[in-house]
């Protein structure tokens, strides 16, 4: 072997020298030094609280103008007329845990029935434009071709037209009884009365002008009866619960209409928007403060 490579040197000496040159730079290669990953950088306390600053007026943003809309809302509801607006979505009185009830029982006077439901007073299938909540009792008086219609409460007697329209109120003074137990109708002479019991029992033609009777065992006294399926017919649509938009509005802008989340999340909100002040100022000092030290440089 040694031999060979002699002649070879000897036949082309300078190929032999370029192919040792080579073969010495082919093996000895330099070693490239090795890259150091760049550190990231520290998080200083006034970047992380810029960050979170952000975040947390990305999510107020919302809340708080909702917030402040329903509260301009809720400043004008009494001249817009948002308290005498009613609402009755069926979702919306789901969150209330509001359901429409149909009543079982009304009064029933010479085929009129009178019924009261949550929020109306319905007299066969119209609604009173005034609601007389607890009724004692409900009496059709008929004279001379004339149609009356009395509903009676604790302390008050409430004069109807056949069309449902209230012609008067009777209390105080007005009444023969301070305080009333009852109330029903009595034919005498071919007359049709009215007569309330208090302290005494009294009739009258009119519900104007009284007179005691001593013996009351004629009298059809007024009470409750169940409903026919026709007159739950008639009542149903009357049966909705509602609520006023005013009111509505409260529950929103509080929270309090979806019930703890709500008032939980608005208690969040207002935690954001304090914290939102906290780190605003203290950022606003801060690039003040870095800014005046910059400028004495």
């Amino acid at each position: 072997m040694n031999t060979q490579q002699a002649l070879r040197a000897e036949a082309d000496p300078k190929s032999f020298g370029n192919a040792k040159q080579t073969s010495a730079k082919a093996t000895i290669q330099p070693v490239a030094p090795m890259k150091k990953k760049m550190a990231a950088p520290k998080r200083n306390t006034s970047m992380l609280l810029r960050q979170w600053h952000q975040r947390l007026g990305i999510f107020a943003f919302i809340f708080m103008g909702w917030l402040g809309f329903s509260g301009i809302l809720l400043n004008q509801s009494v001249s817009m007329g948002l308290d005498a607006i009613r609402v009755g979505s069926t979702t919306l009185m789901s969150l209330y845990g509001l359901h429409t009830e149909i009543p079982e029982n009304g009064y029933l006077s010479d085929g009129h029935w009178l019924v009261t439901t949550t929020e109306n007073t319905v007299l066969d299938d119209i609604a009173l434009d005034r609601h007389i909540p607890s009724p004692l009792g409900f009496v059709d008086i008929v004279n001379n071709g004339e149609e009356l219609l009395f509903v009676a409460t604790n302390d008050k007697i409430t004069l109807l037209a056949p069309d449902g329209a209230v012609i008067e109120e009777l209390s105080g003074y007005m009444l023969p009884v301070g305080h009333i137990r009852g109330i029903g109708s009595i034919q005498q002479q071919d007359t049709s009365f009215l007569a309330l019991q208090g302290e005494g029992t009294y009739i009258s033609a009119d519900g104007l002008s009284w007179q005691a009777i001593e013996d009351d065992s004629g009298v059809n006294w007024s009470s409750l009866t169940p409903l026919t399926d026709a007159a739950k017919l008639d009542v149903e649509p009357y049966a909705h619960p509602t609520v006023a938009l005013e009111q509505v509005l409260i529950d929103m802008h509080s929270g309090r209409l979806f019930g703890s989340f709500g008032s939980t999340l608005i208690n969040f909100v207002g935690a954001a928007a304090v914290l939102l002040s906290i780190t605003g100022i203290w950022m606003t000092w801060r690039t003040n403060r870095m800014r005046n030290a910059r400028q004495k440089k």
